[in-house]
């Protein structure tokens, strides 16, 4: 008899396993069915517009699974992308108060929140946010709130934010974007030295050296407009059409046209049809017409630009009087054609405009705007 108990007992006990186990399963399929009862409740009061009993529903779910961070987090954008951003805020905000939330969901619900509230036009509110995620060291908070300053034109707190967390600026985008601030508060207070700190970030931006030139040349002073352009068009030769023209100016004033000219000549591989339209005017003022006309139909020839064939079109007219009005006509209608075109167009967002725009009225993107390339750009 005590032998058949100990032979039971083994039995017993495994028994009393499985059924501990079945009951640790009902228990978890218990609890996924509240809370799965819990999350379609909720979804549908929400999607109802019965907004109140929808968050309570949320909040009672919160309190039971911590784990569906994830599929408030994807119902929140979904509100934001429908434009209904006080739900969105609301559910943002009510995951911020969930105490199991660890740091990485925590700051990611913040910047999801900060962004809701740019939307929604509460802006001091996103900047608390977006401070407090900068100070915690997440880059990611970096666009959001320089795309912020640049909005609200605070371009004193942008800089010291970047004085303050230079470690955290690495993407070039956020260089140019602090280069321009840097730029824009010097044109406030009438101060170039400000704008001089932009040319010693690690990454090169193309404003300062063009507004440095430029502040320059509109005090006669050549030299130094010849040294700020002459570094802007070697590094960013697409953007001479901005300020070629000055440049050329500068240059004779000084009376150094043939070191503008040689200047011409090492840019010709790297640069467009402007550059190679102002080889042609160099050689036309060295009395090389027939080498100007050869020069500009093999370029064209390998590369067309209607621009360049304008240029060409007025060489020909000067050189046959026979068919001058002819070819005068046709010149007015390939302007005519070049003027509809815009002059220049964001590289980030294809936004096209007849202005420059230092950042992009589109996306928001520095110095992605440049002149037109290709058949009807520069």
């Amino acid at each position: 008899m005590i032998e058949l108990l100990f032979l039971l007992l083994p039995v017993a006990a495994g028994y009393g396993w499985i059924m501990g186990k079945n009951n640790a399963k009902n228990q978890a399929h218990q609890l996924n069915r509240q809370i799965t009862s819990e999350y379609s409740k909720g979804l549908k009061f929400l999607l109802d517009r019965e907004e109140d009993q929808g968050l309570e529903h949320l909040i009672n779910l919160l309190e039971v699974a911590a784990d569906s961070v994830e599929h408030y987090s994807t119902l929140a954008t979904m509100f934001r992308r429908r434009g209904e951003l006080d739900r969105a805020i609301k559910i943002h905000e009510l995951l911020l108060k969930h105490p199991s939330l660890n740091e990485q969901q925590a700051a990611a619900s913040r910047l999801e929140l900060a962004e809701d509230y740019i939307m929604a036009g509460l802006l001091d509110g996103a900047e608390e946010h977006l401070v407090w995620l900068v100070k915690a060291n997440h880059s990611d908070a970096l666009e959001p709130i320089l795309n912020l300053y640049s909005q609200t034109r605070e371009w004193e707190k942008g800089i010291n934010m970047f004085e303050a967390h230079s470690d955290l600026f690495s993407k070039p985008q956020h260089f140019k974007a602090i280069a321009n601030f840097y730029c824009e508060a010097a044109l406030l207070s009438n101060d170039p030295q400000i704008m001089r700190k932009a040319i010693s970030l690690n990454h090169k931006a193309i404003r300062p050296l063009y507004e440095l030139g430029k502040s320059a040349f509109a005090k006669e002073d050549y030299v130094k407009a010849i040294y700020y352009w002459r570094e802007l068009i070697c590094s960013f030769t697409f953007f001479a059409p901005l300020f070629i023209d000055d440049l050329a100016h500068s240059y004779e004033q000084l009376n150094l046209t043939h070191q503008f000219h040689e200047l011409l000549l090492q840019l010709l591989d790297k640069g467009g049809v402007l550059i190679k339209i102002k080889h042609c005017q160099a050689l036309l003022e060295q009395g090389h017409t027939e080498q100007a006309i050869k020069f500009l139909t093999d370029s064209l020839k390998r590369q067309p630009t209607i621009r360049g064939f304008s240029f060409l079109l007025q060489l020909l007219a000067k050189q046959n009087n026979d068919i001058k009005d002819v070819l005068d006509q046709i010149d007015k209608l390939v302007t005519s054609y070049i003027a509809t075109k815009p002059d220049f167009q964001c590289q980030h967002c294809g936004f096209t405009s007849h202005t420059i725009y230092w950042v992009c009225p589109s996306c928001k993107h520095w110095e992605t705007i440049v002149p037109s390339r290709g058949l009807d750009g520069f």
